[in-house]
């Protein structure tokens, strides 16, 4: 049975609440990720994703320099790193979600996303093949 700490990402690249979008966004680029877990003081607050930023300088009043805490998913679901990576695809399936926050003790210690889910599919899909 695979765990989540065999094919999350870590360390992970988180936001502040308070950094603007428009500094989120280049954040993304720069790490060519399209999701960030927001944190505050160490603390996990919200989750950010592209299209979360995307959406909100389209609507009105939304500008660059609005704080990510005005856009961000403030209701997270997230894994531990010995949650089976059968719970993390339920979670993220049944609540058409692309990424989750690993956390172990309340500390953020990584990410699993659906790319890593399609990584490990692959890989078994090979083995399987091998053999």
């Amino acid at each position: 049975m695979t765990r989540i700490r065999e094919i999350m990402s870590s360390p992970v690249i988180t936001v502040s609440p308070r950094n603007s979008i428009q500094e989120a966004l280049e954040i993304m680029r720069e790490n060519d990720t399209r999701r960030l877990p927001v944190t505050d003081g160490g603390k996990l607050v919200g989750m950010l994703v592209q299209h979360d930023i995307e959406k909100a300088l389209r609507s009105p009043g939304r500008i660059p320099h609005t704080p990510v805490e005005w856009v961000m998913t403030k209701q997270v679901y997230y894994v531990s790193p010995e949650d089976t990576v059968t719970e993390a695809a339920r979670l993220m399936t049944d609540y058409k979600i692309s990424a989750l926050p690993v956390l172990d003790s309340g500390a953020l210690v990584g990410i699993v996303t659906d790319t890593d889910l399609l990584h490990l599919l692959i890989r078994l899909i090979e083995e399987k093949d091998s053999n």
